[in-house]
């Protein structure tokens, strides 16, 4: 069957229209065509009351919002996407390259070489004061690097010491060697 839109006047069959209850038919007398110009004309004039009718029903309905939120995110396309976005707007590089400097590091951390588990990736290393992207970094690499304050002085001070203190040689020497894992 078929129906005639009150608004743009073309014949058009039944399922181009919105159902409702209280027409001689079921259907809205505009067509969805013309129904969602509509919507989108009201909207570009006025979009404040859209926008509150939005909010207040995320207010109402605050469970199934959160869960439709959550949803949308472990969407792999929306997953992607916002990677994308987070890596241009924070590093200024697009996933392709991330993928490239991954590649040139043989898969892994630029540092340990350890490659990251499946669904994780390496934190993007990069100069505080510049901005440029040096390469990627596991988290335990990235936390060691911050923790140091990038300082080359403190890194070169922190492998001294783990040079002239050999673990070997403080175990056998004059210090006793003590149980750190013994309760009293």
């Amino acid at each position: 069957m078929e129906k005639r839109c009150k608004v743009c006047g073309k014949l058009k069959p039944f399922s181009d229209f919105y159902r409702m209850a209280e027409m001689k038919d079921g259907h809205r007398n505009d067509c969805k065509a013309c129904n969602l110009a509509a919507k989108a004309a009201r909207y570009k004039a006025d979009p404040a009351p859209a926008i509150a009718r939005a909010k207040r029903w995320q207010e109402e309905n605050r469970d199934r919002h959160l869960a439709n939120q959550r949803g949308r995110r472990e969407r792999p396309d929306v997953k992607a996407r916002n990677r994308d976005g987070h890596l241009r707007r924070k590093f200024g590089i697009t996933q392709e390259r991330y993928a490239e400097l991954l590649a040139a590091q043989g898969g892994g951390c630029a540092v340990c070489r350890k490659k990251p588990k499946p669904g994780r990736s390496l934190h993007v290393d990069h100069d505080h004061a510049t901005g440029a992207v040096r390469g990627l970094l596991c988290f335990s690499d990235n936390a060691a690097l911050g923790h140091l304050a990038e300082d080359e002085v403190r890194i070169d001070a922190l492998l001294g010491y783990l040079l002239d203190h050999d673990p070997v040689a403080v175990a056998i020497g004059d210090i006793e060697s003590v149980d750190i894992y013994e309760t009293a």
